[in-house]
């Protein structure tokens, strides 16, 4: 059976109790987070044998986030714990319409410290998946660690995914920028949203998105919220998706389930990097879409994902 691997920050999301900036929140409660360690529980909650690779803090906090990956049918076996760092920790807040206003606690994490030899016994194999983001990309061990894991992967045949989900207040914005233009290029399927796209490029439209297909990229998925997704496979036009329309209250985590959903349909697909032509892709987008569109339904993030039968029953 194929698997998934994913990489990257594995966080508590302190999420505001109620609407108000963040400045005037007085109540939060407690979430597991992290966009790629959300992609991987939404593609276990499809079916697919799903692991986590990242580090956490030997405290309360890693216990809780371990546990909780674990109760989802995450393999946690490659999610190491550190005594001398931190579990990277988020506060959140809400507005009306669901958008949201972060603040990251990141300056000791312990997912910004993980090594190559961490994961030395991961192993791909053909038909296997490897997903990783930008935010835990900010220091040079963590960088080198992705490049070697996405090194193996490519060995393997394995496809490589790269959602940057950009948080700007972590980052210098040119250093940012050149990061993901770095590890964009290494990536066989790259997630992105319109404006983040138009950030990375430094274009708009079609030259944007033909600008994304350089290096290894065969497929791009190109979301706009609410008004659905593109998906571009060696630059041309694949399929579209106008998107769904639902009761959103809370957008945490949309972009990760969908994300998760789609990775999990082009693996479903059997979908390899050198086999795009065989996919199904406007079904394959639809459903990311409506993955997405479920997330937003409910608070939080991992918690608001559902299965496949709880998605195609509640957004159509």
């Amino acid at each position: 059976m194929s698997k998934l691997y994913c990489l990257g920050e594995l966080l508590i999301d302190f999420q505001s109790v109620g609407t108000s900036p963040l400045k005037d929140t007085e109540r939060f409660v407690k979430k597991a987070g992290g966009a790629p360690a959300n992609a991987c529980v939404q593609a276990a909650k499809l079916g697919v044998d799903a692991a986590y690779l990242t580090k956490v803090g030997q405290d309360a906090f890693g216990d809780f986030l371990v546990e909780t990956l674990r109760g989802e049918g995450v393999d946690v076996s490659r999610i190491g714990r550190s005594a001398q760092h931190d579990t990277s920790l988020a506060f959140v807040s809400f507005t009306e319409g669901g958008e949201r206003q972060f603040a990251f606690y990141r300056r000791t994490a312990a997912d910004l410290s993980f090594t190559s030899d961490d994961f030395a016994d991961v192993v791909f194999r053909r038909g296997d998946a490897f997903e990783f983001g930008s935010v835990a990309l900010a220091t040079e061990c963590a960088r080198q660690t992705h490049l070697y894991l996405i090194d193996k992967a490519r060995v393997a045949g394995a496809m490589v995914c790269f959602d940057p989900n950009l948080r700007f207040n972590l980052w210098n914005r040119d250093e940012l920028r050149s990061v993901v233009r770095q590890f964009a290029p290494l990536a066989d399927v790259v997630k992105v949203g319109k404006e983040e796209l138009e950030f990375i490029t430094e274009l708009t439209g079609e030259q944007a998105v033909q600008a994304m297909f350089t290096g290894n990229t065969r497929l791009l998925a190109v979301t706009d919220g609410g008004k659905g997704a593109q998906l571009y496979a060696d630059g041309k036009l694949r399929a579209s998706c106008a998107g769904y329309k639902v009761a959103t209250v809370d957008t945490t985590g949309a972009g990760d389930s969908f994300f998760g959903g789609f990775i999990a349909r082009l693996m479903e697909n059997g979908v390899t990097p050198d086999d795009y032509a065989s996919a199904d892709y406007g079904k394959i987008l639809d459903f990311a879409c409506k993955c997405g569109a479920y997330t937003t339904m409910s608070f939080g993030a991992i918690a608001a994902m559902g299965n496949k039968e709880k998605i195609n029953k509640a957004v159509k």
